[in-house]
């Protein structure tokens, strides 16, 4: 228990550590949004006892659950991906069962789990119908929701011994949490206090599997550097191709992507409707933000050599900018080939509306992304899967946000008009930066060079 206390005092103060102002402030807007939502919840329950929505209140807290199950769970991997918390190594004599449950409290002691937590409770005091069961339970599907993530985290950063006993083991207990979750799922309403025990079995089961999946990973994947030997290869393609902690990065935002398309076209073709008409968020993964969020936010940063030859060479703006834009080439091209082909086959009504919103998002956020390589610049090191946050929390804020105003004209046609305007500022925030980039070369040879001594 000291051990546990201990560690998650030392997470909590380290997270407020650096950037104090700034993190604070941002807990903050946490915990008003959570009270902001836990109020719109509850007046619609209000609503549906009222008969004034055609919605029951177990629909309504069924769908507060899935909500609190996907956010907790795309958390870890948009708008970037957010490494495991490991805070006890392997080389240390402590037995896996006490590492393991050492770190798992540790990560649920976060600022983000306490906002969802906090939105829970106040949904419990303003809402009538939501007793004291259906927080309980809801709850439950936050552990649950953090679960899966670390689960998914688990299969990213280390490889797997698929014949392993504990990963034999790991799938016994999965299927038993499934089994006891087809008929009844944990997101919605419990009746009685026999649902919410048979809940917590499974979940019991989860966190065995969970256990076991961790013992069956080996040691963490090894950053590896591979060398192009064929010299007809362009450029682009060799700084895809050799760059690997990169190319991991922007391999696991086109996937993620493309499963999120992939569950939006299985949607389409079984039921005739998309999940974005329910989930507005799923239109984020239209474009290529995830592109800049993962990786090009950050271009020196991850290619700090092509920063300073091009900068040791010539130094001119021209240059910079082919240079810049020689990584993003290959992603971005596939990125645009994996939006065309669904658009094509699971959403030819708002084709055009797609190529004009993908167009202008290429022009608004490429320059964004300039930017913020020059004025935010931030070191990658470490091993492959030291994932934590490579990009700057403010350019990713504000790169979603742009991105997010680009889905005005499905309000009206006559909001079109802000696209030139979005392009034009980014296009003048570029051209004010690059003026003084003077200034700015000495902050990113500090920030590239010297932070590693």
């Amino acid at each position: 228990m000291d051990l546990i206390i201990f560690s998650c005092k030392t997470r909590l103060a380290s997270y407020f550590r650096q950037k104090r102002l700034q993190r604070i402030l941002l807990f903050m807007l946490g915990i008003v949004a959570s009270g902001f939502y836990s109020w719109i919840f509850s007046f619609m329950l209000q609503n549906t006892q009222e008969s004034e929505i055609n919605l029951t209140s177990e629909k309504v807290i069924g769908y507060a659950n899935l909500a609190l199950l996907a956010i907790t769970v795309l958390r870890g991997f948009f708008p970037a991906y957010i490494a495991r918390v490991e805070i006890i190594q392997r080389i240390y004599p402590i037995k896996p069962l006490k590492k393991f449950w050492v770190e798992m409290v540790v990560e649920l002691a976060s600022p983000f789990y306490f906002i969802l937590l906090n939105f829970l409770f106040l949904l419990f005091l303003m809402a009538p119908s939501y007793s004291f069961l259906h927080l309980m339970q809801s709850v439950l599907v936050l552990l649950t929701a953090h679960v899966i993530k670390r689960s998914l985290q688990i299969f990213v950063e280390r490889k797997m011994r698929w014949s392993h006993k504990h990963f034999i083991a790991s799938a016994v207990f999965t299927g038993a949490f499934i089994a006891l979750q087809v008929r009844t799922p944990m997101y919605e309403p419990a009746a009685s206090w026999f649902f919410l025990i048979a809940h917590t079995v499974a979940f019991g089961f989860f966190i065995a599997a969970n256990f076991f999946l961790e013992q069956a990973a080996a040691e963490p994947r090894r950053k590896v550097v591979n060398y192009s030997h064929n010299g007809r290869r362009s450029l682009s393609w060799r700084l895809f191709k050799n760059h690997k902690p990169a190319r991991q990065l922007i391999i696991f935002g086109l996937a993620f992507k493309v499963l999120m398309l992939a569950a939006d076209a299985g949607a389409f073709a079984a039921k005739g409707h998309h999940l974005y008409d329910q989930n507005k968020v799923i239109w984020m993964f239209m474009g290529p933000l995830v592109l800049y969020t993962y990786v090009f936010n950050n271009v020196w940063g991850f290619y700090k050599n092509l920063w300073l030859t091009t900068e040791r060479t010539t130094g001119n703006y021209k240059d910079f900018l082919k240079a810049i834009l020689l990584p993003l080439a290959i992603p971005l091209l596939v990125d645009a080939i994996v939006s065309i082909l669904y658009a094509a086959f699971f959403n030819h009504e708002n084709m055009l509306f797609i190529l004009l919103m993908y167009v202008t998002s290429v022009l608004v956020l490429t320059p964004v992304g300039i930017v913020a390589s020059f004025v935010s610049p931030k070191v990658v090191k470490g091993s492959l899967m030291s994932f934590g946050s490579k990009t700057s929390y403010l350019y990713t804020f504000i790169s979603m946000t742009l991105f997010a105003m680009l889905f005005l004209p499905m309000l009206h046609p006559l909001l079109y008009l802000i696209y030139p305007l979005l392009i034009a500022g980014a296009l003048f925030a570029l051209v004010a930066v690059l003026k003084e980039y003077p200034k700015y070369k000495y902050k990113l040879f500090e920030t590239l060079y010297k932070a590693e001594d």
